[in-house]
């Protein structure tokens, strides 16, 4: 279990922000119109991507605290549920989910929804119809390269780790020193977004943030712990169905394994327990593009994509409807039979290569 330190009160006196104009659709919001906007409203409700993640979860967990500790109403409510790992990251149980039961608040339409970790609406599954809609406002807070089209007032810094990182930036400007749930939720979400620092968008600014927040208590064992030495049974036989898929093509570049929702059945495992099998194929010295083929339920398949950073993915991702960054993206499967779908995705990756 993470160790808790009490709550602090933080007194705002010394910081007072006035906001600017309010911003336009689809504009792109500067870090210090970011936080006039957030200082000059009073009632948000977070939400992020279907299936959360890491750095979903930490950034929602740690932006939670800093409206708060600003003297903001503020609440989460996600589509999905958060992964049964993940909840050792929510002590007070601030997750809520429309999966879960949860319901919508009634006073939605006065509350500035904020959409972190995502900038496109199409990632939030039933949120898209019965949340996004329905805010006063919608803002966007995100580290991924955005589309063409925002459809609303963005902040985005696609240089940025994770979208964890940039809440522990808000944090740093409004002058809050968060409590030990909320910076260990942020060192979770820089930790699995930067694959423990190692990732090519790990920056100083980065290294700095993990370096204040264990200064403000944070045990990166724990931490390492909670997230990656936590494998009951069930993921492991998954892992061994995943594994026996492996097909290693475009001479022994790209790696492909796929997951059918039968796998999933047979070994008692959930949907999230496949989470970084796409990253162990990166092992192999010659892979550069890793593709895990997920049917995360009957019929319906995801592509996820992950690249050491000579070949840029992100294209590809957008092109199919998702999104992501260059090392990193994914997005929904079309429609189409198995094997007629590996032969078009593996066709993609194999266009992106340069030409001999």
């Amino acid at each position: 279990m993470l160790p808790q330190r009490p709550r602090s009160s933080t007194s705002l006196a010394a910081f007072v922000i006035t906001c600017e104009e309010e911003p336009t659709t689809g504009a792109r919001l500067s870090f210090d119109q970011l936080t006039a906007y957030l200082q000059g409203h009073d009632d948000y409700l977070i939400l992020s991507h279907s299936d959360p993640d890491g750095d979903a979860v930490g950034s929602e967990l740690g932006l939670l605290w800093v409206l708060r500790a600003l003297g903001k109403q503020a609440f989460i409510l996600n589509s999905d549920a958060c992964p049964l790992k993940l909840r050792v990251f929510d002590p007070d149980g601030d997750l809520h989910s429309l999966e879960d039961g949860d319901p919508v608040p009634p006073e939605l339409g006065q509350k500035i929804l904020i959409l972190i970790d995502t900038s496109d609406f199409q990632h939030t599954r039933r949120a898209r119809e019965v949340l996004l809609p329905f805010g006063r406002e919608v803002i966007i807070i995100d580290h991924h390269t955005p589309p063409s089209q925002l459809p609303c007032p963005a902040y985005i810094d696609d240089t940025a780790a994770a979208s964890s990182q940039i809440v522990f930036l808000l944090a740093e400007a409004f002058r809050l020193t968060p409590d030990l749930a909320a910076a260990n939720a942020l060192f979770m979400g820089i930790v699995y977004d930067t694959g423990s620092f190692i990732y090519p968008k790990t920056t100083p600014v980065t290294f700095r943030a993990a370096q204040q927040l264990v200064e403000w208590g944070v045990s990166p064992k724990d931490i390492h712990s909670a997230l990656f030495e936590t494998i009951d049974p069930a993921r492991m036989r998954l892992l061994a169905r995943v594994q026996s898929s492996l097909k290693l093509v475009h001479d022994d570049r790209t790696a492909l394994q796929i997951m059918t929702y039968g796998m999933i059945e047979e070994t008692g495992a959930a949907p999230e327990d496949a989470e970084n099998f796409i990253n162990y194929p990166l092992k192999c010295s010659t892979i550069l593009v890793s593709v895990f083929l997920k049917e995360v339920k009957p019929g319906f398949f995801r592509c996820s994509l992950r690249s050491k950073g000579t070949v840029d993915v992100s294209g590809l991702a957008l092109s199919h409807g998702g999104g992501g960054h260059r090392t990193a993206s994914g997005f929904p499967c079309p429609a189409l039979p198995l094997a007629e779908l590996e032969g078009h995705l593996l066709q993609s990756v194999l266009d992106l290569y340069p030409k001999d």
